[in-house]
């Protein structure tokens, strides 16, 4: 009987609420020094004046929290547990709700978001992720900075990790975020040992990571982050851009306009990405088509 009665209020949650996903303005990471302040920006537009706004916090692996709300019209709430520091303030804006956070520790860091609740629907911003730095055992670095490549060539990242704990302790993830994403995406996971001991060394040893992908398309587009996983604590890495390149049909086309000759056929070149011709003469060029 208690399951009948769960599912009855499942299926009523679901045929009264719209949940969707906005894109929110805000970077999708924000790194900032222990003891500074930070003001988060959330751009969802409320449908009434009786709607209310949240923000939320998320810590890797974990469930989110609600740091606060604020009605239409009325002062912000604050939940009790973020309440008790008394450093965090939520504000209306134009268009939508801040977040502001003083003093910040390194409890704070995790990822943020907001939502807005009306009548029939429920909306949620993509997610900031906000990093504390300042003074650590552990060193991230990653190289490239940016990486530009054609479609369907591969890149390989590097991640190198400097640090006074065992190798063997750190777990070292992956990211990928992109626009239009609610949150950056694990896509690879580095695995070490089990242990997690969080030994300390009497000397920094550095380890390599490195992880390689054939870029396809614009989906697999963005900014890649290394980071790494240890002692209850997350350190990310300053990330790599990674786009498509915008000069590949211009190769396309030189190649064809080198290859000319007096006894040639006439060639169609094309660029892969969107179906633009240009038509030359040469005598043979790969990515064309012949024609007679």
């Amino acid at each position: 009987m208690a399951l009948h009665r769960i599912g009855i209020t499942i299926l009523f949650f679901y045929m009264r609420y719209s949940v969707q996903a906005v894109k929110n303005s805000e970077s999708l990471v924000i790194s900032v020094e222990p003891g500074e302040a930070v003001t988060l920006n959330c751009t969802l537009e409320g449908k009434s004046g009786e709607d209310v706004k949240m923000w939320y916090k998320q810590r890797l692996e974990h469930v989110p929290l609600e740091v606060g709300s604020q009605l239409e019209g009325k002062s912000a709430m604050i939940s009790k547990e973020f309440g008790i520091s008394k450093r965090f303030k939520i504000n209306r804006i134009a268009s939508g709700i801040s977040l502001s956070i003083e003093r910040v520790t390194k409890k704070d860091e995790g990822m943020y978001f907001c939502g807005s609740a009306g009548p029939n629907t429920l909306n949620f911003s993509t997610a900031t992720f906000l990093a504390v730095t300042g003074q650590s055992d552990i060193s991230v670095l990653q190289t490239p900075v940016q990486e530009s490549v054609s479609p369907g060539e591969p890149v390989t990242l590097q991640c190198t990790v400097l640090s006074e704990i065992r190798a063997a302790d750190l777990r070292v993830l992956w990211f990928r975020a992109a626009a239009g994403q609610s949150f950056p995406e694990i896509i690879y996971t580095h695995q070490n040992s089990s242990s997690r001991q969080c030994e300390i060394s009497s000397s920094t040893s550095s380890s390599l990571y490195e992880f390689s992908k054939n870029i396809l398309d614009h989906n697999h587009t963005g900014t890649y982050y290394c980071a790494v996983v240890v002692c209850g604590k997350i350190i990310f890495g300053n990330g790599t851009s990674v786009e498509l390149s915008k000069c590949f049909c211009l190769f396309f086309k030189l190649s064809c306009l080198f290859l000319q000759d007096e006894n040639a056929e006439e060639l169609n070149c094309a660029r892969q990405e969107d179906a633009l011709y240009s038509v030359v003469r040469g005598s043979s060029v790969n990515d064309c088509r012949v024609t007679h």
